[in-house]
């Protein structure tokens, strides 16, 4: 026969698990953080990558953008999914990639549906010049509406505004 202590430390350890299985897998919070993070990655492009890299690269992309997304680059460009996959897939990067980052991400999730999402960040594309091979940062704010769909969270609405000023 085991102790009530024993028990009780057994309840309490299990609870801690499931709290931090929820925290780190199931909150919706971090699922739309991570699925952003999975964005910056696919927006990343490494040193001579492969033309077929990069359309592989492009077609995960497509995945994390919802059908009818609308993406506004500065006071009227507007640019659809179809759009955004073939200049990822077409656009060939300067020497040496660039990497890009969400940083400052700040994510509000509609807790009474937990089907939509703002997140407000702000995007630095890390490089280098291709004159001089000096490091350069372009940093620019970003909102972003997301949205459930099929269980997973996808971008409805992205809009950046003028680049960051030092």
């Amino acid at each position: 026969m085991k102790s009530t202590g024993t028990t009780v430390a057994s309840v309490c350890f299990g609870a801690l698990i499931a709290f931090f299985v929820y925290q780190t897998w199931f909150n919706p919070t971090r699922a739309v953080q991570r699925r952003l993070s999975e964005i910056a990655a696919a927006l990343s492009v490494p040193d001579n990558e492969a033309p077929v890299a990069r359309v592989a690269r492009a077609a995960q992309l497509r995945k994390y953008l919802a059908e009818d997304v609308t993406v506004r680059v500065g006071p009227s460009e507007s640019i659809s999914r179809d759009q955004i996959i073939g200049v990822v897939s077409t656009f060939s990067p300067p020497p040496g990639g660039w990497n890009v980052q969400f940083v400052d991400v700040q994510v509000r999730v509609n807790h009474d549906t937990n089907a939509d999402a703002d997140a407000f960040m702000t995007v630095e594309i890390n490089g280098r010049d291709p004159q001089t091979g000096q490091p350069t940062v372009d940093g620019r704010e970003a909102a972003v509406t997301m949205k459930k769909v099929a269980g997973e969270w996808v971008v409805a609405t992205a809009e950046t505004k003028d680049a960051l000023q030092r």
